[in-house]
């Protein structure tokens, strides 16, 4: 009976390597056929062929375990050339899902490094939809496009330029200050650090414009002050810095602000020297007010300055 049982279990053993020696070659075919497939440029063909090869690996166990992996590799691979082809033709939702395949398949052969690729292609492909978004005037839903590529890579410094445009264009100062700063600390060298200070430089330079005209000087000052902290070379945030010092009264404020500006600006400095000569008059050095004034030589203010100068301080 002992023999019996010696003679049953070998003969169940050798039909179980048979038929796994018959699964595994069965395998090896589909794995085989998804290589040519690939060559021929039939990429979900070859994509079936390498799942239908992993498919019969998992019933394997153990001896299909290794040609599994190199099934599952090939499948993540191609996934990704099938989101890269979709992004190259703009079909970014679909892209966005061969890439979520991809990253799932790498994930599966714990393949940390091509699934982060995956992951930091989804993140692009939501940052070019909210690039389109913006074109489209839809600044809202470019937001929540961009927000969606932060969750894939949270240190995507152009998903944050992104944000810091649809902010400004949503007049939402504090978000967009924000994206600036993210810009700032995760982009590097990219040319896009520079342009996320224009952006914020030229908004505060805005509201420092919109606050004078509603005379509010103090939050003028404030504003000005800003947008030269993201380009101290703007010499209209000096001028608009100056014109409100002065209608505070504070002349040694307009004076510092005025001399900056000179140096920051490059074209026309008279509106500069205007308000230069109105902070040495308010002080009453009436010698360096007609020196300044004497340099407004064109722009709005020409009338006013050589009014001072020839009726109200009887310049030389």
């Amino acid at each position: 009976m002992k023999n019996l049982t010696i003679i049953l279990t070998a003969f169940f053993l050798v039909i179980s390597l048979g038929l796994s020696s018959q699964d595994l070659n069965k395998a090896g075919k589909a794995y085989n056929e998804g290589i040519n497939l690939t060559k021929e440029n039939k990429t979900m063909e070859a994509i079936a062929s390498y799942k239908e090869c992993a498919e019969i690996c998992a019933e394997l166990g153990e001896v299909g375990e290794g040609l599994k992996t190199k099934a599952e590799t090939q499948i993540s691979s191609l996934y990704l050339k099938q989101g890269l082809d979709a992004y190259k033709s703009k079909d970014y939702d679909t892209a966005v899902s061969y890439f979520s395949l991809s990253a799932e398949y790498a994930k599966k052969i714990n393949n940390t490094k091509s699934a982060a690729k995956a992951n930091s292609y989804i993140a692009a492909t939501y940052t070019a939809k909210g690039n389109n978004l913006i074109k489209e005037g839809k600044y809202e839903d470019a937001i929540e496009s961009f927000n969606k590529a932060l969750g894939y890579n949270p240190k995507y410094h152009k998903a944050y330029f992104g944000m810091a445009i649809s902010y400004n264009k949503l007049d939402n100062t504090q978000m967009m200050e924000e994206a600036v700063k993210k810009v700032i600390e995760y982009g590097g060298d990219d040319e896009d650090v520079e342009k996320a200070k224009t952006i914020a430089a030229n908004h505060y330079l805005n509201l420092s414009g919109i606050c004078i005209q509603k005379e509010s000087y103090n939050e003028a000052v404030m504003m000005s002050k800003k947008s030269i902290e993201y380009n101290y070379m703007e010499g209209t945030a000096y001028y608009y810095q100056a014109l409100a010092s002065n209608n505070l009264g504070n002349f040694d404020q307009a004076i510092s602000a005025a001399e900056t500006g000179m140096k920051a600006e490059q074209d026309d400095k008279s509106n500069l020297y205007f308000e230069l000569g109105r902070a040495y008059e308010g002080k009453g050095e009436i010698e360096k007010a007609c020196d300044a004034y004497k340099s407004v030589n064109s722009g709005p203010n020409v009338d006013a300055a050589n009014y001072q100068r020839t009726t109200v301080l009887s310049c030389n």
